[in-house]
């Protein structure tokens, strides 16, 4: 099917001046970090990042918020720090391959603040407490807020020696110049605190010791909250306020407009939302702040699609739309919007695995794109096999296999015993938080389409079904079983697997065991159709094992669809319709009464019986996801797509016939 071309979105593709330079799209990637810095300055894995986002046609691109001073939250070496000259060269190598690609770039500055974790840095516009790092952070003197605007002048002045195109002062998320601007963080008695004057005194020096640096002819632009989500914090009323009196300095070129505060744990998770959060989910706070000011004004916040960054500049919520997320799923969705190809672009489901990375200081990775940090000219490079190759299984790492074979030139056959792609992803799907899960397995599903792979479903897989088929390689996808539960098979209380439990019901327990997303999303599903669910778990909390973004909005959740929970407990048996528990660290519990069914969510091992079959007949296979070792998608998606760019080339090997009977797992 031909795709349309050339389709219009007159808003997205509108250029922007700022002092003399220009933006050739409204469609940003705001400042994120992608934990490629090489020992903190922008090395060939950093600047290629952003480079191919450049050649994607974005107006501008921002670094991550990148320290003035020895930060101990960021010396993992993995994120840019601004501290002396030894950034500048990079800065010069980045600047350079984004302006060969016709984009800006800008660095964001910051001081963490409250969230630092050790050192001098510690310190806040008062005495303040985070949730994040539960560490004290004192208040501020006036000789240190001195020091620091001299910091702020200094790393404006690397950046400019750095030939970067301005940069973004951070005000936002609880970071020492947000905790200023806030009426929460900021209780000062002298000039630095008070009213809003007061309050935004040290950001204003600072922004004055940053255009002295840059000079008249770089962008400056600054972040701030449109709402800090907590009590007592800014409101919308109040970032408009915010925003006019920092505008008025002259000083500055654009506000972007976010939201959230870091240092307070709900705040932090709704800072980046998660599926199924609304899109576009701070526009109305952008919309608040244009409303009040005379620059141009960004917003950013689940905006997954160009479709709707046209439908926000449209409808005057923003001059700018950042989107993140989506360019880490498909650095080439602009392009890819613009012309049309819409079935192609890969869809950002929300599931935060990006965000969850990041805050362990991790290298970025994604759920559904596996090709961050790596060279595109290393990817999928052309197969010179006339063999086809085999996929068995269609869950996450059997689709993405498939679809790597395809692009490598492979003629590849998929083979699913079920009736439906998605595997485990589908079911997860079916859950409410979840639906949005649907729309990676139907670009998968298109994929395979477009790739002209054979989706063969309600088909078994046999080691004599697939020696006929004559592949040069067979990817085993086939999953993992559960381990059955001695203690609930004991017991007289009906006991079922994650997805085998009636549609509805009593009282059904959710005993999970292994501290991940899989029995959270279980305990929502039953959560409504059943009268009651009770979820135990040996964990310190529910999905122990998972990123905090994650596990708190579905913390939140459970909550809202009244799920009772019961934390760092173990199921010691079955006593009639009792479920005897007891505390993990020999502390004795309450039985759970009056149960109907237990769910159980406990040890999984890998499902490749096909393997050593297949072996002895001397069929090249591999094992892939699951079926080589029961972990998320994410890591799932990202084995399916490594091993088939490690398969040979076939250069000296083509029609040979070859077989690996042991080859690696």
């Amino acid at each position: 099917m031909t795709e349309p071309s050339n389709v219009p979105l007159p808003h997205v593709s509108q250029a922007l001046g700022m002092r003399g330079k220009t933006l050739r799209a409204r469609v940003y990637l705001p400042g994120h970090q992608p934990g490629l810095a090489d020992n903190g300055v922008p090395g060939e894995r950093y600047i290629d990042y952003h480079r191919q986002r450049a050649r994607a046609g974005l107006g501008m691109q921002i670094t991550g918020a990148t320290p003035v001073m020895w930060s101990e939250v960021w010396a993992d070496g993995r994120t840019l720090i601004n501290i002396d000259d030894r950034i500048v060269p990079g800065y010069r190598a980045l600047a350079k391959a984004v302006h060969e690609e016709g984009g800006l770039m800008l660095a964001q500055l910051a001081h963490v603040g409250a969230m630092e974790t050790a050192g001098e840095a510690i310190v806040s516009a008062s005495w303040e407490h985070s949730e994040l790092t539960q560490r004290m952070s004192r208040e501020a003197t006036p000789t240190e807020l001195a020091e620091i605007a001299e910091l702020y002048r200094g790393a404006a002045m690397r950046c400019r020696e750095g030939d970067l195109d301005g940069v973004e002062v951070t005000m936002a998320h609880g970071m020492l110049l947000a905790s200023f601007l806030s009426p929460l963080m900021n209780r000062r008695q002298d000039r630095f605190g008070g009213d809003r004057d007061g309050r935004t005194l040290f950001p204003r020096q600072v922004l004055a010791a940053v255009r002295e640096a840059l000079g008249e002819d770089r962008i400056i632009g600054i972040r701030i909250p449109g709402d800090e989500m907590v009590d007592g914090g800014i409101d919308a009323v109040e970032a408009v306020a915010i925003a006019q009196r920092l505008v008025a300095t002259g000083t500055v070129d654009y506000v972007s407009v976010t939201a959230g505060n870091n240092t307070r744990k709900m705040a932090r998770v709704d800072h980046w939302p998660p599926t199924p959060a609304p899109f576009g989910a701070f526009r109305h706070l952008s919309r608040a702040v244009k409303g009040g000011v005379d620059v141009p004004v960004a917003t950013v916040g689940r905006v997954t699609t160009v479709a709707l960054a046209e439908e926000i500049l449209a409808m005057g919520d923003a001059d700018l739309v950042g989107m993140v997320r989506a360019h880490v799923a498909d650095p080439r969705l602009l392009p890819k919007s613009r012309s049309g190809a819409l079935k192609t672009v890969r869809p950002c489901i929300g599931a935060n695995v990006c965000i969850n990375a990041l805050m362990d200081h991790k290298s970025l990775t994604c759920m559904v794109n596996p090709e961050i940090g790596r060279r595109p000219e290393t990817l999928d490079r052309p197969i010179y096999a006339s063999r086809p190759a085999v996929v068995v299984g269609a869950g996450p790492a059997g689709l993405e296999a498939a679809r790597r074979l395809a692009l490598r030139g492979f003629e590849t056959t998929l083979i699913e015993a079920g009736d439906k792609l998605g595997g485990q992803l589908a079911q997860w799907s079916e859950t409410p938080s979840r639906q949005e899960f649907k729309r990676i397995i139907g670009w998968w599903g298109d994929e395979l389409d477009r790739l002209g792979v054979r989706v063969r479903t309600n088909t078994e897989a046999t080691v004599d079904g697939l020696r006929a088929l004559q592949p040069s390689v067979v990817l085993l996808a086939t999953g993992s079983t559960p381990l059955p539960s001695p203690t609930l098979q004991a017991g007289l209380l009906p006991s079922y697997g994650a997805y085998e439990a009636p549609a509805a019901g009593g009282h059904v327990v959710v005993y999970d065991e292994m501290g991940r997303l899989a029995a959270m999303l279980t305990a929502e599903r039953l959560a409504q159709s059943w009268r009651k669910v009770t979820f135990v778990t040996s964990m310190l909390h529910p999905a122990e094992g998972e990123g905090l973004t994650t596990a708190y909005s579905l913390l939140r959740a459970l909550a809202g669809h009244g799920v009772t929970i019961i934390d760092r407990a173990k199921v010691t048996g079955i006593q009639g319709d009792d479920v005897v528990l007891q505390g993990v660290f020999g502390e004795p519990r309450p039985p759970v009464q009056d149960v109907d069914a237990v769910v159980s969510l406990s040890r999984v091992v890998s499902r490749n019986g096909l393997l050593e079959p297949l072996r002895a007949a001397r069929i090249d296979t591999r094992l892939i996801g699951d079926a080589k070792l029961p972990r998320g998608v994410t890591e799932a998606v990202q084995d399916a797509a490594t091993t088939v760019w490690s398969l040979d080339d076939g250069r000296n090997d083509v029609d040979a016939g070859r077989s690996i009977a042991g080859a690696a797992v």
